[in-house]
């Protein structure tokens, strides 16, 4: 079936910013199951669903099923050690990244507060900070910086890259790099 998290822990919700709906699918024996949708309230093409493959192919695990540009190369020689996470959604990649890599701290950073409030379901190690992405200012520093910040590499541009590596540069240990799954971009 795929589904990532048990479905029963998430909660429908229709907030001011987002609305989480509970859809009925068939799998591929034709039984039904529920499956859940992030959707941001003003975005009306582009929502997330409660499933492992996009949680897999932005840590770089299973890009060979998708056809992506995502692949397991943009993680080649880091370490999975820390780890800061930028956007939050369902919190599906985050969670898989904390129990399926040898993480020592995952920090999230998530500008709307009423999605860390509703999203409750992910693992309590993950660091939730509410902040805006693009300013959020500390002194760790990462192995990894994941992007998760974009509904579709078309919505990437060249401001955006500049604007993360003039924020972020600092915060990257000897080796690391800034990855932008959906586009298959590394930042460094």
């Amino acid at each position: 079936m795929g589904v990532y998290f048990n479905e029963d822990n998430i909660v429908a919700h229709t907030g001011t910013n987002f609305v989480i709906e509970k859809l009925t699918r068939k799998n591929e024996d034709m039984e039904d199951y529920t499956i859940s949708k992030f959707k941001y309230i003003d975005d009306v093409l582009h929502c997330k669903f409660n499933h492992e493959i996009p949680a897999k192919l932005f840590a770089g695990d299973g890009a060979e099923c998708c056809g992506w540009d995502v692949t397991a190369a943009q993680y080649n020689g880091l370490a999975w050690s820390d780890i800061l996470y930028l956007g939050l959604y369902l919190g599906k990649t985050p969670d898989y990244i904390y129990k399926n890599k040898s993480v020592d701290s995952l920090d999230l950073i998530e500008a709307d507060q009423e999605i860390i409030n509703h999203v409750n379901w992910i693992d309590s190690n993950i660091n939730v900070i509410q902040h805006d992405e693009w300013t959020y200012n500390t002194s760790k520093q990462y192995n990894i910086i994941i992007c998760d910040l974009w509904a579709m590499p078309s919505d990437i541009t060249q401001d955006h890259k500049t604007k993360l590596l003039n924020n972020y540069s600092n915060n990257l240990k000897n080796g690391g790099k800034i990855i932008i799954p959906i586009s298959g971009e590394t930042l460094n």
